[in-house]
This record gives structure tokens, C-alpha cells and sequence, in this order.
């Protein structure tokens, strides 16, 4: 299966603790951590950072944003799943919100601190990755819509 990760920098461990996981298992794992569609200059983290900062800055007319947002568009497409891992910001959840009008099978992961109603729409919630993991066959052969 092809998974989409939705999460933001400031989850990178989760993240990459996900990929591995989910890559042991013999799926694909989307990730701007994988990817590095989210990387514009292959400096250190700190300073691709102040970069990219720099650049959504002027988001309408920097090419490398738009790239970045076409990459990832790709991506959902090309998943059969998109995980929301918890906590995230707007892009992350924007993200979700394109994978589920796209049909796509929703999971949840993480504690949810700050209740959103699109939340019900998930097909499946789990607390944490080890929760996720523990279940994952229930989320491969089932789909609850």
C-alpha cells in the first residue's frame, strides 16, 4: 500500500519513526522527511529552514513553492492512504482535507488536544503510532466509510 503522511517539521522523528515502520512492513511511505520535496537548498535543517521561511514569503511568485505544492498533490494521488499524524498545522490538515475529496482512506494518529469536526470523517483514529501499528491489518482489509 501507498501511505501519505501529513505532518508537519515539527514532527519529524514521528515521521521518520512512521516511514520505517510502514517501509519494514513492504509499503510506500510519503513524507516531505522522505521526499525532501520540501527542501530547497540541502543545507542544514536550521538554515532550509530560515530559506523556505523566506520563500513562502513570496509564494506567489516563487517557483520553488509551487513545486513543492505539485509534488505533493502528486503524491495523494498516488496513495492509498493519508495519515494526519497529530499534532499539525494548517497545511497538514489541508493535505487530509484534499486526501479525503480525493477518496482516499483516512487515519488519525496522535492525541487530539484541539478537537476539529472533519476529525469524524477519518476512517480510523488511533492515540499513537504503536496503537496504529498494533492495528494496521484491521486498517488493510477493512474500510469503514
Amino acid at each position: 500500500m501507498k501511505f501519505f503522511i501529513a505532518s508537519p517539521w515539527k514532527n519529524k522523528e514521528q515521521v521518520e519513526e512512521l516511514t520505517q515502520e510502514l517501509e519494514q512492513l513492504g509499503h510506500t511511505a510519503y513524507s516531505y522527511v522522505q521526499s525532501g520535496s520540501n527542501l530547497l537548498t540541502g543545507k542544514p535543517i536550521e538554515d532550509e529552514m530560515k530559506e523556505f521561511s523566506q520563500a513562502l514569503t513570496n509564494w506567489k511568485i516563487d517557483d520553488r513553492i509551487g513545486k513543492i505544492a505539485q509534488s505533493e498533490i502528486q503524491a495523494l494521488r498516488e496513495s492509498d492512504i493519508v495519515i494526519l499524524l497529530l499534532p499539525a498545522g494548517d497545511s497538514s490538515h489541508m493535505e487530509a482535507g484534499i486526501g479525503y475529496g480525493m477518496g482516499k482512506r483516512m487515519v488519525l494518529i496522535g492525541p487530539v488536544e484541539k478537537p476539529e469536526i472533519i476529525y469524524t470523517l477519518f476512517n480510523h483514529v488511533y492515540l499513537d503510532i504503536s496503537s496504529f501499528l498494533k492495528a494496521f491489518s484491521f486498517v488493510e482489509h477493512k474500510d469503514t466509510a
